[in-house]
């Protein structure tokens, strides 16, 4: 995983100039690279199926192919970390190929996507530390390849009525 900075002023700079050297400035800065995997896992079997964001900003979650795990990493906030990651967790899927996870509505249970594996799998999410906690809730599906938390409703929507 890679963190960038944005430049916003280059950024605008570069909208409000629109000249091929004003286009060549770099609006994005690299500050970090982390790895998904453990080290001693061969990098050469891993790909990485979807990052995203914990509603609460707090974290960045990575599904890893091939090490069949959930990778946990804290966004730092403060002084010269901030906007920087470090590892909180990492969680194998039990399943394989871990193509898609989503947080419910809450931000508190994860659901994975094991698409070669056919299931999908339900970890209880530790907000304090980022650790996932499997719940021993695994489900099959064949070749799952997406899942979404959807809110149900107790009416039906206006438009059904009619």
């Amino acid at each position: 995983v890679s963190v960038f900075e944005f430049d916003r002023s280059i950024a605008e700079e570069v909208i409000a100039a629109k000249t091929a050297e004003a286009a060549s400035r770099q609006t994005l800065r690299l500050k970090q690279t982390v790895s998904t995997i453990p080290q001693a896992f061969p990098s050469d079997m891993n790909t990485c199926g979807r990052i995203a964001v914990h509603p609460s900003g707090m974290f960045v979650l990575v599904s890893n192919r091939g090490h069949d795990s959930i990778t946990v990493f804290r966004v730092h906030r403060e002084g010269g970390y901030a906007g920087l990651l470090s590892l909180s967790s990492t969680q194998h899927t039990f399943g394989a190929t871990p193509r898609h996870f989503q947080f419910d509505g809450s931000g508190q249970w994860l659901v994975t996507a094991n698409q070669d594996s056919d299931n999908i799998g339900v970890f209880r999410f530790n907000l304090a530390t980022g650790k996932l906690e499997w719940t021993n809730q695994r489900y099959e599906v064949p070749s799952p390849n997406f899942v979404c938390s959807v809110v149900p409703h107790s009416e039906l929507p206006l438009a059904s009525k009619l």
